[in-house]
């Protein structure tokens, strides 16, 4: 963990600094990278939803045998593991989100900075 924040404050300086002084170049990287993105959170979260719905056939399956044997040793294991799931499931989302987000940022953030130059504009 100790590595990976520096390598994220690395990659988005990097980006940043690409989507100011190179704006032309990083809306064509943007439109390739945007979309490899999406899917592949798309498939991170199809693989967690699937861990966690075989997590939950477990458990339902195991539903009828807590009458026999009080609790067996899989129940809990089970839901320490949806539990497991859903707080990764909570994390990727936020980071996921934010990171588009930040990614979208640069990509109108020459546009904002030309208006910014610019003045205020008013109507009149």
């Amino acid at each position: 963990m100790t590595v990976l924040i520096p390598l994220i404050v690395a990659v988005a300086s990097g980006l940043a600094f690409a989507a100011y002084k190179y704006p032309a170049a990083y809306r064509v990287m943007c439109i390739f990278a945007l979309p490899v993105l999406v899917m592949g959170g798309f498939l991170v979260l199809a693989i967690k939803i699937g861990d966690l719905n075989g997590s939950i056939k477990s458990i339902y399956h195991e539903l009828p045998n807590i009458r026999k044997y009080a609790l067996s040793d899989q129940l809990p294991y089970q839901i320490r593991r949806l539990y497991d799931v859903g707080q990764f499931l909570k994390v990727f989302l936020i980071y996921y989100i934010s990171g588009v987000a930040y990614l979208v940022f640069l990509l109108v953030l020459p546009d904002l900075l030309d208006l910014a130059k610019d003045g205020h504009h008013t109507p009149t």
